[in-house]
């Protein structure tokens, strides 16, 4: 059974449109499959998502403009501010969650929506270096995490021996990009709020359709 789920993410990487449809119909086959095999399934849908953004999501993105009211739903076409960005991305690779009513949200709100009740850190490290080595720690399975900053929020990629930092940066050159963490200036916070964004909780709403019920506070405060 877990080959056979495997086998689903093995397909080529196709345009922004295209890998939207092929990742739904591997969240259709998948969702098929949960009961017999939970956890082969969660296994093969979080291959499957990271591989959509690494070869979809994240490159098709990458150099839309920043605004602090950016809302577009198109990739390089108007403008995206951080928390948009985030919900925006997560929407379009199916999952079912408020997009704009969470993209509005002080970025402990939306990190605390995808942990799913699952592990939230809060940490306040000296520097940059070691954010990241405290989310490494704190997180040592994790592929993905979505980290909320003192006014910003956006994804760690993380690999063995490597991560990126995807997000819409509101610093020159003001676009979406995914680089380095650590030689980030928008990395650079007092303050991060952590959690695995591709949980086993969040994961079984995705290949199961449910919705991600939002964490909001009681009254919204915007973030750009």
């Amino acid at each position: 059974m877990l080959t056979a789920l495997l086998a689903i993410t093995l397909t080529a990487a196709p345009g922004y449109d295209d890998g939207r449809l092929a990742l739904e119909a591997q969240r259709v086959e998948l969702a098929r499959a949960w009961k017999k095999d939970k956890a082969g399934t969660r296994l093969a849908a979080r291959q499957a998502l990271l591989k959509y953004l690494d070869e979809v999501a994240f490159p098709s993105w990458s150099g839309t403009p920043w605004a602090f009211f950016g809302t577009t739903t198109t990739p390089r076409e108007g403008t995206i501010a951080c928390g948009y960005f985030v919900t925006t991305v997560l929407e379009q690779a199916s999952f079912k969650l408020e997009r704009v009513k969470l993209a509005q949200q002080a970025s402990a709100y939306i990190v605390s929506t995808l942990a799913r009740g699952t592990k939230v850190e809060w940490l306040k490290p000296k520097d940059s270096a070691a954010a990241l080595a405290s989310m490494r720690r704190a997180f040592p399975d994790a592929k993905l995490l979505v980290v909320g900053f003192d006014l910003h929020v956006g994804f760690v990629r993380l690999d063995a021996d490597a991560a990126r930092f995807c997000h819409a940066s509101y610093l020159s050159p003001g676009v979406m990009t995914c680089e380095e963490p650590v030689a980030a200036g928008a990395f650079a916070s007092s303050l991060y709020v952590v959690g695995d964004a591709l949980n086993d909780a969040v994961l079984d709403d995705w290949v199961l359709g449910r919705e991600v019920p939002s964490v909001l506070p009681k009254r919204s405060t915007p973030r750009g």
